[in-house]
């Protein structure tokens, strides 16, 4: 999705400003897009003048003015066109995931530190599931059917992969701690 149809998704959840929409980019979507909000006013305005969102200027006592948007129904109907024009692919972009792929390289304390932290973003999450009710009771979840679905598809992969590091890191480390790792296999003489 580009940077306007992220700004009608993020109005869809509800009128906000240029300051807003890019917290809910930081907040929401960035937990599984690649979100720049560097572009979010220039798009909010070329949404305006295409008719797609509305404006309001609402002045601030001690602060600058704001201007507050909402999600038209002309920019209802793009944000679904979008939504179905995406063929829906699920990729995985990770810097943990390729220190694993290379971890026979690293020291095992290395490797360590990246489980703490992993582990503790993990049980972060966990945390705000938990609290959101939606983790525990999908009848006491806000919003649409798709946030519900979404919150316990999110509650479902945090489970698992802890359940995967307690069962599997201490071999992990163990084998990468064994000297069996790539230096060894790259000096070793081919066939």
């Amino acid at each position: 999705m580009d940077t306007k149809a992220l700004c009608l998704a993020a109005l869809s959840l509800g009128d906000a400003s240029g300051y807003e929409i890019k917290k809910r980019f930081e907040e929401v979507f960035s937990r599984f897009l690649d979100v720049s909000p560097s572009g979010i006013y220039a798009a909010l305005k070329q949404l305006d003048q295409d008719g797609l969102v509305s404006s309001v200027h609402v002045p601030q006592e001690g602060r600058p003015n704001k201007t507050t948007y909402a999600l038209l129904p002309a920019g209802r109907e793009v944000l679904v066109e979008s939504l179905k024009a995406s063929d829906g692919r699920h990729r995985i972009r990770s810097e943990l995931v390729t220190l694993l792929m290379f971890a026979d390289l690293l020291p095992p304390e290395k490797i360590r530190a990246v489980f703490a932290n992993r582990v503790a973003e993990l049980e972060k999450v966990r945390r705000e599931l938990g609290a959101t009710g939606c983790a525990l009771d999908a009848d006491r979840c806000p919003g649409s059917p798709g946030h519900r679905f979404l919150a316990g598809l999110g509650t479902a992969m945090v489970e698992a992969e802890l359940a995967y590091l307690r069962d599997n890191l201490p071999s992990f480390l163990s084998e990468l701690g064994s000297g069996h790792n790539r230096e060894t296999r790259i000096a070793e003489p081919i066939g």
